[in-house]
């Protein structure tokens, strides 16, 4: 029976590694002309949210979700979360996601039409689709689409992000050292 339990948890840590997802890089222009990279942005310590819209009525609900979620962090951590407002295929002109973003109580946007960030890296297609990217590793810590986005999910996926995201820490860790080593009980 140990054995079997021993075995099953192997496996199940096994596909929790092999299914944990990494970001695509991109490197595009934002709808003020201001060129992006995704992976410099992330690892510089920022927590992207991109939401994917058509724009329609429909993707104002969840797409509005993501976004209270990246403003609920505005105090906390000003200027570390970027909301990405994206045009699904990048058939939307700039202004008209902009506009959309902004009539829809989403003003603090990064407005982005641009097919190099393209939502079918991140799974199944849907609108709105959400993704939640963050750390130096690039991770995707929440993809979801239509009725399954939701403000906490983004949430939780946005302060997981966060301890992934801190370069000084990271620094700290590395360069911590135990006196004497070995120890007998006893350590600075």
């Amino acid at each position: 029976m140990k054995k079997f339990i021993y075995c099953s948890l192997i496996l199940i840590f096994i596909s929790t590694i092999s299914f944990a997802q990494t970001a695509t890089d991109f490197t595009t222009d934002n709808c003020d002309g201001i060129s992006h990279n995704l992976f410099n942005t992330l690892d510089s310590g920022n927590v992207i949210v991109i939401a994917w819209v058509m724009p329609c009525g429909s993707c104002q609900y969840f797409g509005s979700r993501a976004y209270d979620a990246v403003q609920s962090f505005n105090e906390s951590h000003p200027g570390i979360i970027e909301f990405y407002l994206t045009d699904d295929y990048a058939n939307t002109t700039c202004s008209s996601v902009s506009d959309w973003g902004n009539a829809n109580d989403m003003g603090n946007h990064i407005a982005f039409s641009s097919e190099e960030i393209s939502m079918s890296d991140y799974g199944v297609d849907g609108m709105p689709k959400v993704v939640v990217l963050g750390g130096n590793t690039h991770e995707v810590l929440y993809n979801k689409n239509n009725g399954n986005i939701s403000e906490e999910g983004v949430k939780a996926a946005i302060s997981t992000a966060l301890t992934l995201s801190l370069p000084e820490t990271s620094n700290k860790l590395k360069s911590l050292a135990i006196f004497p080593n070995p120890s007998k009980g006893l350590i600075s």
